[in-house]
């Protein structure tokens, strides 16, 4: 491990021979007899710690001190001085030191009072570095939204600030329901503790205990789920993949506020707000009898159902420059924005994978484009036409026969979602013929 570096500046030998040989074996020591040569260190290694006499030919303690805060501002500074009074300490203090020590200076206080600063340091530190990441995951969780339905979607999500209510999200893939889970969770009272996320297609009967309650065995050797995200949120992504016994089970812990723990006849309380997601209308699942419907009213307090990119247009183009901007910073490249060719064929698609499709479409064109305006040329060749128009289709069949065939393909694979039987029946081809194709055009990766 690191040591942390200490700077003793004192125009007395004695004083700095004294502290050189208390500190030493704990820290990695530097000295010097006066301010310069003491700012020629500062300004050459990384010092954790500064410990300056107060009274010293030409650069005083005091004056030190600002210079080495105009330098390194995390630098923490301590002043020590046989000339000490409330005026010199205030004066110390507002100017940014740690602290004032006075002489003679007792041994063990000063070693307790050094570790002490050191350690608060570290912690001062550790919370810039925490808050520089929530700033980071603040400004990734933004919902871009020109539309009025997703405009009220938002004021719903900050009216639940103070409702620790169960929430259930719903809409097609790519429409952003787990963004607007960690969104809920980050405007909630338990934004400072975990958010877990759940894939509910890989808990059944068989592992709903272990990944939710913890690992089995003679002792506890892996927490769970629940465990892992007490105080926080749980994220049960496509809640409507569980299967009918692991419903069951999830039901009576979320009514019990109870979970069994792995070892032993013990429970654990359950501690965390559920947010959930689905693909398909849990309610209609519910009247087919395809999900337990305890459940259903348990998760289901709040619920929110996010519509399409296609219903909400004028959200397309805000979107797609939001994510021109990531990826161009994120490549070091500059962009003034799209051609206005791009913006009526971003306009017109109809965005199968909806927001997650534009992103990557966009990604794909900031890494291969090179120039001031992102132009068509850089977007998939199926986007460039009209997938509706069986005029367009024919037209790029007579003017690009492969170009024309992958599009086709890449329709048919997205409307039937990837259906083989139902694409090539559709196509009117084989299915052998159609995985043929799909492996030529590279549509399988």
């Amino acid at each position: 491990m690191t040591k942390n570096r200490i700077l003793v500046v004192d125009d007395n030998k004695n004083v700095l021979e004294g502290l050189n040989l208390l500190l030493g074996e704990k820290y990695d020591t530097f000295l010097a007899f006066d301010g310069e040569s003491a700012l020629e260190i500062i300004r050459n290694k990384d010092i954790d710690l500064v410990i300056t006499d107060m009274v010293m030919p030409g650069i005083s303690g005091i004056e030190l001190l600002e210079k080495i805060k105009e330098l390194k501002p995390d630098v923490t500074v301590v002043i020590l001085t046989g000339h000490g009074t409330i005026e010199l300490a205030v004066e110390a203090i507002k100017k940014g030191a740690a602290d004032l020590i006075e002489k003679p200076f007792q041994v063990d206080k000063i070693l307790i009072d050094v570790e002490n600063l050191l350690k608060m340091r570290h912690l001062e530190r550790q919370n810039r570095v925490f808050q520089r990441k929530l700033v980071l995951e603040e400004r990734k969780l933004k919902f871009v939204a020109e539309n009025e339905g997703m405009k009220k979607v938002m004021k719903r999500v900050k009216a639940l600030r103070q409702n620790d209510a169960n929430v259930l999200i719903t809409g097609e893939p790519g429409t952003g329901k787990e963004l607007l889970a960690r969104i809920i969770h980050k405007y909630s009272t338990r934004r400072e503790y975990p958010f877990v996320k759940v894939n509910c297609g890989l808990i059944t009967t068989a592992t709903f205990h272990e990944i939710l309650c913890g690992k089995k065995g003679e002792s506890l050797e892996k927490p769970g789920i629940f465990a892992m995200a007490e105080g926080g949120t749980i994220f049960f992504d496509h809640i409507e993949k569980m299967d009918e016994s692991s419903q069951s089970m999830l039901a009576e812990i979320l009514k019990s506020g109870q979970y069994p723990l792995a070892v032993g006849n013990a429970t654990g309380r359950m501690d965390a707000r559920v947010i959930s997601s689905s693909r398909e209308t849990i309610s209609e699942l519910v009247d087919r009898n395809k999900f337990n419907e305890e459940l259903f009213y348990l998760v289901n307090i709040m619920d929110f159902s996010l519509p399409p990119l296609r219903k909400r247009r004028e959200d397309i183009m805000p979107i797609a420059e939001h994510f021109l901007e990531k990826f161009s910073k994120e490549t070091n490249k500059r962009f003034k924005g799209f051609t206005m060719e791009v913006a009526n064929i971003f306009n017109r698609y109809d965005w199968p994978g909806n927001v997650r499709e534009l992103e990557n479409v966009v990604e794909r064109a900031v890494f291969s484009a090179n120039r001031i305006n992102v132009g068509a040329k850089f977007l998939p060749v199926g986007m460039k036409y009209n997938k509706r128009s069986p005029e367009i289709v024919l037209k790029l069949f007579t003017e690009k026969m492969e170009e024309a065939e992958e599009a086709l393909i890449r329709y048919t694979l997205e409307k039937y979602r990837g259906n083989i039987m139902k694409a090539s029946k559709a196509m009117g081809i084989t299915r052998a013929t159609l995985y043929n194709k799909i492996k030529r055009y590279k549509l399988d990766k």
